[in-house]
C-alpha cells in the first residue's frame, strides 16, 4: 500500500502545469487578548491557524510553493504571511514533506513550543529552542494548555529509505484548554479501535479530520490503511464523538477538487450530520463560542 501511495504521488507531479490560484479568503488574523470566541483558520492541507481564546497554535504549518521539491501547490496559503505571528504551540503530525515542512518552520521562528514525533524531531530547524518530541499518550501542560499525543494510523520515511528505521513517527494531538477538546487527526487511515477508545477517553467538541487524497479501497469504502476518505473521516467523527467536523487535507497538492470534493459533499449529506460538519474555502475561518457550558457555531 505504501508503494502504491508513492506511485500515485510521483505521477501527481503533473500537477507542475497548473497554474497555482489565489485564495478566495486571505486572512491576517488579529492579536485579541482574552477573547472568549475559539477561531479556526484553515490556510490549506493540515494547516489549520487555531486562535484558542488567548492561545495561538498551529497544525502542520506548510506555506510553500511545492512539497516534496516536485508537488506545486494548487491554491496559495490562506493567509496573509507577512503578518504571521508567534505561535504558543506548533504541532507536527509526522515527517512527510507535506506536513514537516522546514521553509515553513522558519516563517514561524520565535515560537515557543513546537511538538513533534520522536522519530521527526531531527528534522525541525535548530532556531527553535523548545522542541518537544512525543509519542502516544504523552502529555504537556502550558500553562493551563493541555496538549496530549494520541493514536493515529499512518506511516513514516520522510525519504523513503528512512521508513525502515525511524520506526513510528507519526502521531494525532488532542488539544484541551478552558473546558474545550479540539482532535487534530494529522493524516491517518482508518482503526475503529483507535477512534472509538478516543471517544471514550475524551469529550471532543471539534475534529479537524483528513479526507484525501480520497479513494475507496479497502475498510468497506473508507479509505485505505493510511488514509481514509471522506466517508472514513465521517465514521472518525462518529466513532470519537465528536460535536463538530472540520476537513482538512485536501484541495492543495494533490488533487484541486473534482471527483474528491464530490466524494467529500456526498459523504456529507449520506452522514446524517451536515448542520456538524464545516466544509472550509482555503483562507475560511470557523468560530465558535460557549453558551453556558456548550460550544456553539458562532452565527
Amino acid at each position: 500500500m505504501k508503494l502504491i501511495f508513492l506511485f500515485l504521488t510521483f505521477f501527481s507531479s503533473c500537477s507542475l502545469f497548473y497554474i497555482t490560484l489565489k485564495p478566495s479568503f486571505t486572512p491576517a488574523p488579529k492579536l485579541i487578548e482574552n477573547s472568549d470566541r475559539l477561531e479556526f483558520y484553515w490556510i490549506g492541507h493540515a494547516t489549520v491557524l487555531i486562535h484558542f481564546y488567548d492561545k495561538w497554535i498551529i497544525t502542520d504549518p506548510n506555506f510553500s510553493p511545492r512539497t516534496g521539491l516536485i508537488i506545486k501547490r494548487f491554491i496559495e496559503p490562506g493567509i496573509d504571511l507577512t503578518q504571521l505571528r508567534k505561535m504558543d504551540a506548533i504541532l507536527i503530525s509526522h515527517t512527510h514533506f507535506d506536513h514537516l515542512d522546514q521553509p515553513s518552520l522558519r516563517l514561524l521562528k520565535g515560537s515557543t513550543n513546537i511538538f513533534a514525533p520522536e522519530g521527526g524531531v531531527t528534522y525541525i530547524p535548530n532556531e527553535f529552542s523548545q522542541i518537544h518530541p512525543v509519542n502516544n499518550w504523552k502529555v504537556f501542560d502550558l500553562d493551563g494548555l493541555k496538549i496530549t499525543a494520541v493514536p493515529v494510523k499512518h506511516f513514516g520515511g520522510r525519504w523513503l529509505i528512512d521508513n525502515l528505521w525511524d520506526g513510528d513517527p507519526y502521531t494525532g494531538y488532542i488539544i484541551e484548554y478552558l473546558g474545550v477538546t479540539v482532535f487534530f487527526g494529522g493524516d491517518t487511515g482508518y482503526d475503529d479501535f483507535v477512534f472509538k477508545d478516543l471517544g471514550e477517553k475524551y469529550k471532543i467538541d471539534i475534529a479537524l479530520l483528513p479526507v484525501g487524497p480520497a479513494s475507496s479501497l479497502n475498510n468497506s469504502g473508507l479509505g485505505n490503511a493510511v488514509h481514509v476518505n471522506p466517508f472514513g473521516a465521517i465514521q472518525i467523527l462518529k466513532d470519537t464523538k465528536s460535536k463538530f467536523m472540520i476537513p482538512i487535507h485536501h484541495s492543495t497538492f494533490y488533487r484541486r477538487g473534482g471527483s474528491e470534493m464530490e466524494m467529500l459533499k456526498q459523504a456529507i449529506h449520506k452522514s446524517g450530520l451536515k448542520e456538524n460538519i464545516f466544509l472550509l474555502r482555503i483562507g475560511e475561518k470557523m468560530e465558535f463560542q460557549k453558551n453556558g457550558g456548550s460550544l456553539e457555531k458562532v452565527k
